[in-house]
């Protein structure tokens, strides 16, 4: 009946009527997700983390103390029996370093994450 009521005070048309309410409702989802680095904060009993750490462990990566690196391993299979390589990510300083290491340990990929202010 408010409905009804509205729309007669209002002079809209019931379509237009539904469909500004429709895009009201999903309005807050249209959002690119991005933010400032400096925005995002991440802690644990009010002592700042970082936030990267807590994605890593999630998406099933460990931290090798001896490295003072996440890791994680993929295997993939190949004709003659398996390939391995390691994925690893290490904070240095401000930024964060991610690599790839192979088989035999030889690192064939590298990329800066961050600001690299060193």
């Amino acid at each position: 009946m408010l409905v009804l009521l509205c729309l007669l005070v209002c002079k809209m048309n019931p379509l237009d009527w539904t469909y500004r309410k429709l895009l009201d409702v999903f309005a807050g989802f249209n959002t690119t997700g991005d933010a400032e680095e400096d925005q995002i904060a991440c802690s644990v009993d009010s002592v700042y983390v970082e936030c990267l750490s807590f994605d890593l462990i999630d998406r099933g990566f460990h931290f090798d103390v001896e490295n003072d690196w996440y890791e994680r391993t993929w295997t993939v299979a190949t004709k003659n029996g398996a390939e391995t390589s390691k994925e690893v990510y290490q904070k240095r300083g401000t930024y964060w370093k991610t690599m790839m290491f192979g088989d035999n340990g030889d690192l064939f990929y590298e990329q800066t994450i961050g600001k690299n202010h060193e």
